[in-house]
């Protein structure tokens, strides 16, 4: 089977490119959302980069393939690259910098990893619970350093519809694999997890979409939960998990009376304030080119409400539709009843 980096020659251009910006190859790698040996390979031409990253040092360095030296000899497997978007609209987060406020939830759940002690993060439906998740895993490496392995899985996964099956898919995103069939529950979860404080790393498991396991609430029960928090005063095992409620009102009564609430922090992530909010038009603004009358809209519609909160999905697709507008017609003025009926079928199409 071909594989996906090969061997290359000394790549001089990626290396002067990243030079010309002044950072190191940490400083590139933190950007990237990887570590430094791996840029460190790039350069030197121990290995050829993934698609994914040739993409995100394009869209990084704003220089093609070819200027960056990123496509084989021949010109063979260049695969086409994209600009990423400026205001990514219900995406995946690929770059860490990319999340703005949390700045406090995020001190206090990385603090908390590093104490190796669990978090249930709590926020409204569209607040960006996922995104905070991806956040986290995406700067574990300069917040805890490579000891933290951290592992991530969606509990509506049809995988984990049971605990045998969740058990499966949290030592696979933890990096244990197991035979198909072959896990039978919590006791394979806790094998694997001995497994890797041999190797001296410390696991943590992002659940998202935590409130799913109680759809079975009789295959998610007492044990389940029971078992849980066992592993985890057992061990250095961690657990971040997100719900749209609290925890204690997520899990029920055989959660609450097997002790499971009691092993968490609850970290609530809400709608941006003014601070968080002027942070994000101001920067956006600026790369964006907007004029004043467009920060505005980013104000006007960024807000749900009359409260002066912002949701961060909303400025992401005010922003998204308005760059739209610019790139088209860049000398006509602003229409708001268009820019308000595109906003709102967008936002609608999300569902309720």
């Amino acid at each position: 089977m071909k594989r996906t980096e090969e061997v290359i020659s000394a790549n001089d251009r990626l290396r002067e490119a990243r030079k010309s910006q002044g950072w190191t190859q940490s400083d590139l790698a933190e950007k990237l959302g990887t570590t430094p040996l791996a840029v460190s390979r790039w350069e030197s031409g121990g290995v050829f980069p993934h698609p994914h990253f040739r993409k995100k040092l394009c869209e990084l360095f704003g220089k093609s393939p070819h200027e960056l030296g990123l496509v084989r000899e021949g010109g063979e497997d260049e695969e086409p690259v994209r600009p990423g978007s400026l205001f990514p609209f219900n995406e995946p987060l690929l770059n860490a910098e990319e999340l703005y406020g949390r700045r406090r939830e995020s001190h206090n759940v990385f603090d908390r990893i590093y104490h190796k002690a669990s978090t249930s993060i709590v926020g409204a439906r569209r607040i960006g619970k996922t995104w905070f998740l991806k956040y986290l895993r995406l700067a574990a490496d300069k917040e805890l350093g490579a000891r933290f392995h951290i592992g991530y899985l969606d509990a509506m996964l049809p995988s984990c519809r049971t605990v045998a099956g969740f058990a499966a898919e949290a030592l696979k995103q933890l990096g244990r694999t197991t035979a198909p069939g072959r896990c039978t529950g919590l006791l394979d979860l806790q094998e694997g997890i001995e497994a890797l404080a041999v190797k001296r790393l410390i696991p943590v498991l992002c659940i998202d979409r935590f409130e799913s396991f109680t759809r079975d609430r009789q295959e998610f029960g007492f044990d389940f939960y029971h078992g849980l928090r066992a592993l985890t005063q057992v061990s250095d095992f961690v657990l971040l998990v997100t719900s749209k409620k609290p925890l204690y009102e997520v899990v029920g009564r055989e959660g609450e009376t097997s002790g499971f609430c009691n092993i968490f922090e609850q970290v609530m992530v809400s709608p941006f304030n003014v601070d968080e909010t002027e942070q994000f038009i101001h920067e956006k603004s600026l790369k964006a080119g907007f004029t004043t009358e467009e920060s505005d809209y980013l104000w006007r519609y960024g807000r749900e409400g009359e409260e002066h909160l912002w949701l961060p999905v909303r400025l992401q697709l005010a922003g998204k539709l308005l760059l739209e507008e610019k790139e088209q017609n860049p000398q006509a003025p602003l229409h708001r009843p268009r820019f308000e009926q595109r906003f709102a079928a967008a936002y609608q199409g999300m569902g309720s």
